[in-house]
């Protein structure tokens, strides 16, 4: 009786698997999804990046303080509007709807992740002590000498696990393509879940599927400091 009852379980999941993730459309759907949540996080983490070293260069560069601080005020106040927020400003404002989704997200949350990278990159780089600077000028290096050979590699290793966090919450993010008519990895489960009225498999599955990424996230940059910074 209980082996019957097992059996009729398994044969119960093994239909829910198939209805919610490989029926029909279902799984084109969720490789298109994750494709683009993908494709939204990474170069979306590219363009902050640039943006950020961009932003910190005119900050540590006096003599481009007149383009900085208009730059940095813009940065850092649309980075207290709701990511959601600004994406769907971006799309539907700035850009009147006629550009691709994705490439609206990365511009967005790029922008929006900037504006932390940024403040983790001028605090850390002051953070480190005036006699660094002191030895790199002993050493006959110049400005920019001391801070590429100095300076930024100490004061990456000091943020990195900060980077890690900020990245956890720009892959967060990349759920609000839905807002913007964009098929993402939560847009296209909750497709599924709107067609088989199944709510509870495919929001485990969203879930682990996030826990995947962030560890992998996570994972990565702790390699990148093994690599690179663990001889200290």
């Amino acid at each position: 009786m209980n082996i019957g009852i097992v059996l009729s379980w398994l044969q119960d999941f093994h239909q829910q698997i198939y209805r919610n993730f490989l029926a029909d459309d279902a799984l084109q759907l969720i490789l298109g999804g994750f494709q683009n949540t993908l494709v939204i996080f990474f170069f979306g983490a590219i363009w902050a990046f640039v943006l950020a070293t961009f932003l910190t260069y005119l900050h540590i560069n006096h003599k481009w303080q007149w383009l900085y601080r208009p730059l940095q005020w813009f940065v850092a106040t649309i980075h207290d509007v709701p990511a959601v927020v600004l994406m769907m400003f971006f799309y539907y404002v700035v850009f009147s709807g006629s550009w691709n989704g994705v490439v609206v997200s990365i511009i967005a949350l790029g922008v929006y992740t900037s504006g932390t990278l940024t403040k983790l990159f001028k605090i850390h780089i002051h953070q480190v002590g005036k006699e660094q600077y002191e030895s790199g000028r002993m050493l006959g290096f110049t400005s920019r000498q001391i801070y590429r050979l100095i300076v930024l590699p100490q004061a990456i290793k000091n943020m990195l696990p900060l980077i890690v966090g900020e990245m956890k919450v720009l892959l967060r993010a990349t759920s609000y393509a839905g807002y913007i008519a964009q098929k993402d990895l939560v847009k296209a489960v909750d497709s599924i879940r709107a067609q088989t009225e199944d709510v509870f498999l495919p929001l485990l599955f969203i879930s682990l599927l996030y826990l995947f990424l962030s560890w992998l996230i996570a994972k990565v940059f702790q390699l990148l400091y093994v690599k690179f910074f663990s001889h200290d």
